[in-house]
């Protein structure tokens, strides 16, 4: 009884002691502006012991009596050391990350990271850098923005489609596009409506965005696999806060006008250039009467045949002048319009924002409005678990001008400086002049249509309506250990409609002709993974993830056409005499993968990282349908070592270098499969006919990088900057090749060994 008695009284002492080791620390993390900060990243420095602050910024954490300081983290701030006293309670207050910007949050490869300890090559574009500007899209914003990135309109049309190169080409038929994530939700970017003009990431209002990650090198986007050649693109979006409800109403607006008009020659000095022409082929003087008469009767003037010298220079001189530019430009407007709210407690946060844009460009009839509506909720059940959701709804608008994929006489914009400038758009009557029926039924030149006429008749819209959203668990096993649980989905509807009028030159002799289509295409993404962050003996430390990915996608097109209405005021398919074709169109993909990395820090100088992953993609032969790509990087934080840590000249110093593969499948969903399709009509019956060779064994094409860089900044970072270099090279090249004619084949995808 007394053993027992004094073993008690022991373990009690012991355990006394142990807690009188520790100390429990707490307080508060905000922002510059005194809002809280909820996520906060709070660890003992020196140790695994970490804390997360609350939604009104409150952390508590237990921390040895030996300790010397914490070290608090958070997105987009900058990374602050305070030194523990003899105080208990410690409030920090951060402030946005430096202009050398290593101190700043990352998201990369399904987990966040602070630049400083992150060896790979990726710029980071913030809220304050693309807020409160004419973009339609969260592409366009990008736009100047991040070195490397160019970003290209395919057509100019607010809101259209557009193209953004990271780091150049890699591929000549497998796409070029960068892999787009917005807040985990891997997003379909093809364009699969024929005729239409949307841009698939205009759903997005980009003022909701808080930041843009942009991975440039393999090393980096080597986690992502089959979809990652191209780069990838991060972007996270604004979440709630705790507190008081937040009301924010924000709007702008602007006019929309040409940057340069040409300036064009009048009608007498064109006939002057015209003379010289037709003197030089006949060996004349440009003033010689035969060239007068040539001219002007290639201008339409009554009787130049029979004009005398004297009659010719009278016309001449009387020659009216048009500019065209007059009447394809116009003064346009931009109207943006947003409400947002936001707030909640320590358990529960919120954010809802509304907005509205309406773009009038200065060519007529390519203007642009989008509605949208964003709805981020939070929800702390536990000290461990959490659930999150985000969903983007959006409906938009466009108007499509007459031919904008670049057409000859297409475009206003372009025809109107092309036009003859004798050439009048109205007639006397007020009625367009030079078009079919009437007389004459054509302008002078070689740009004969009246491209006025041309964009006001016919008419081209798309109407897009997009849910993008996610739902999302994370559970806490340990301090240092949590699982998250995903599943996002990326719906949209696509709708267009082209209306050739009757009474332009390339749809009067069909008396009219419609085009109709429906696209729905539905994008799902589910992933789970195991995040961990562990610091160990004093200088140590690693971090990572490791998970499981699935993606799928399905798209379907219904389209119609049709000719033959009988007026120009009746354009509904049901009015066409002549229903000229109908079509459907299925497709669809898979991917899946297991993915992960590590990376290790020593006494947050020398630092080194893994990625890989084993994906499949369903576009490629049964027996190449799995890659595996990988990232090795690596970096040396020069300026924390002790030769440099107290420099005034040398702020920040640090090298990089890293090499890795990343896949590329973005052909058709189909091309490795031997096709049917239809081989026409025959005595009232459909038949079929073998359009495409299998290949069983296209396989992925593979984008190696090797990429080396420094990042430097002086005198307090009032100097700052980066320069990389890196050797990008492209195998198992992917390549449509045409079959021989003879063959009654159309197409084969083959695979290239190399390509540098």
């Amino acid at each position: 009884m007394r053993k027992t008695v004094l073993l008690v009284l022991c373990f009690v002492i012991a355990v006394g002691q142990l807690i009188a080791q520790n100390r429990t620390l707490s307080g508060k993390i905000t922002d510059e502006n005194g809002a809280p900060l909820e996520g906060a990243t709070v660890t003992v420095k020196g140790t695994k012991i970490a804390a997360t602050s609350a939604a009104d910024g409150a952390f508590s954490i237990s921390a040895p009596t030996t300790a010397k300081a914490l070290v608090v983290s958070f997105v987009g701030k900058a990374t602050k050391e305070v030194n523990i006293g003899s105080s208990n309670t410690i409030n920090v207050t951060l402030s946005a990350a430096g202009n050398d910007g290593l101190d700043e949050v990352v998201v990369v490869g399904y987990q966040t990271r602070r630049k400083r300890d992150e060896a790979g090559a990726i710029s980071t574009v913030r809220a304050a850098q693309i807020e409160n500007r004419p973009n339609a899209s969260l592409d366009v914003a990008l736009q100047g923005k991040a070195a490397g990135v160019l970003v290209q309109a395919n057509n100019g049309i607010p809101g259209g489609a557009i193209n953004v190169r990271i780091r150049g080409e890699g591929s000549i038929n497998a796409g070029n596009q960068p892999l787009w994530i917005v807040d985990g939700v891997q997003l379909n970017t093809r364009n699969d409506a024929a005729f239409t003009q949307a841009n698939p990431l205009s759903f997005l209002n980009p003022d909701d965005i808080e930041s843009i990650d942009i991975l440039k090198d393999a090393a980096s986007a080597a986690i992502y696999g089959s979809n990652a050649a191209n780069g990838v693109v991060i972007v996270t979006t604004k979440k709630g806060k705790s507190g008081k409800t937040k009301f924010n109403f924000n709007t702008y607006f602007g006019s929309v006008q040409p940057l340069k008009r040409l300036n064009m020659v009048n009608s007498q000095e064109y006939f002057q250039l015209r003379a010289e022409g037709v003197g030089n082929a006949n060996n004349l003087p440009a003033n010689n009467l035969a060239v007068k008469q040539n001219v002007l009767g290639t201008f339409r003037v009554p009787n130049a045949a029979n004009m005398t010298n004297a009659q010719a220079d009278s016309a001449i001189a009387a020659l009216a002048t048009y500019d065209w530019q007059d009447f394809a430009f116009q003064n346009g407007t931009i109207q943006n319009y947003e409400l947002s709210a936001s707030g909640g407690n320590d358990r529960s946060t919120f954010r809802v924002s509304m907005s509205h844009q309406d773009v009038e460009t200065f060519v007529t009839k390519a203007d642009f409005r989008r509605s949208a509506l964003k709805v981020d909720l939070q929800n702390k059940a536990t000290s461990k678990l959490t659930f999150s959701t985000s969903i983007n709804l959006s409906t938009s608008f466009q108007n499509n001008p007459f031919a904008t994929d670049g057409s000859f006489l297409g475009s206003p914009a372009f025809a109107a400086s092309g036009i003859w400038p004798m050439n009048p758009i109205y007639n006397a009557d007020g009625s367009y002049y030079g078009v079919p029926g009437q007389n004459p039924g054509s302008l002078m030149g070689v740009l004969n249509q009246n491209i006025i006429a041309v964009n006001d008749w016919n008419t081209g819209f798309t109407r897009t309506n997009q849910l993008v959203g996610n739902f999302r668990v994370d559970y806490k096993l340990a301090s240092w250990l949590t699982w998250s649980n995903f599943a996002g989905l990326d719906y949209r509807l696509v709708q267009g409609k082209s209306v050739r009028d009757a009474r332009t030159p390339d749809a009067f002799v069909r008396r009219g002709l419609v085009q109709t289509q429906s696209n729905w295409n539905t994008n799902t993404n589910l992933f789970t993974t195991l995040n961990f962050n562990k610091s160990f003996a004093d200088k140590n430390s690693i971090d990572g993830v490791i998970g499981y990915e699935f993606r799928r996608e399905n798209n379907e097109t219904i389209s119609a056409t049709g000719d033959g209405f009988p007026s120009y005021q009746f354009v509904s398919l049901n009015n066409a005499a002549n229903p000229v074709g109908v079509g459907e169109f299925f497709t669809g993909f898979r991917r899946n993968g297991v993915f992960g990395s590590i990376n290790y820090s020593y006494d947050k100088k020398y630092l080194i990282g893994i990625s890989g992953r084993y994906d499949g993609s369903s576009r490629f032969g049964q027996t190449e349908r799995f890659g595996l790509f990988y990232g090795v990087k690596a970096a040396w934080n020069i300026d924390q070592e002790k030769f440099l840590i107290n420099s005034k000249l040398i702020s920040q110093l640090r090298l990089r270098i890293g090499y890795g593969t990343t896949g590329n499948d973005q052909i058709g969903n189909f091309d490795a499969l031997g096709l049917y399709g239809s081989g026409g009509v025959y005595n009232g019956l459909a038949g079929l006919a073998f359009t495409q060779l299998p290949n069983p064994t296209l396989r992925w094409e593979i984008n190696g990088t090797l990429n080396a860089g420094i990042d430097f900044a002086f005198f307090g970072n009032r100097i700052n900057g980066s320069v990389e270099v890196y050797s990008k090279d492209t195998r198992n090249l992917l390549l449509r090749s045409a079959c021989s004619a003879n063959n009654r084949l159309w197409w084969i995808y083959l695979k290239h060994r190399f390509i540098a």
